[in-house]
């Protein structure tokens, strides 16, 4: 009887060394699966802002394009006017001077 319940303390006490080393194991597990998900989430993070400042990057060079051909055809538009004016302005002085001259 007394190697039984000696058998029985024996199993017992392997149970719960069993059981400690379980949770050590999981532990260790966890904090592995936590470390992973710090890498993945920060990998996340890394390729988001990278493609972020692509996009930006990409935005920009379309606006500045945008940009530069608004500029242009506002001078073209500009010049258009100016030769305009000038026409008119020398008809005008044409005009003038028909009137001063009586003709």
């Amino acid at each position: 009887m007394e190697e039984i319940l000696r058998e029985i303390v024996k199993a017992e006490r392997l149970a719960e060394e069993r059981i400690e080393a379980a949770k050590v194991e999981a532990k260790k597990i966890i904090q592995n699966a936590r470390e992973e998900a710090k890498k993945l989430e920060e990998e996340i993070l890394k390729k988001a802002e990278e493609e972020g400042k692509r996009i930006i990057e990409s935005k920009k060079a379309e606006g500045e394009q945008e940009a530069k051909k608004i500029r242009e055809e506002g001078e073209k538009e500009i010049e258009e006017l100016k030769v305009k004016a000038e026409e008119k302005f020398e008809t005008a002085v044409s005009e003038c001077l028909r009137i001063i001259r009586g003709v």
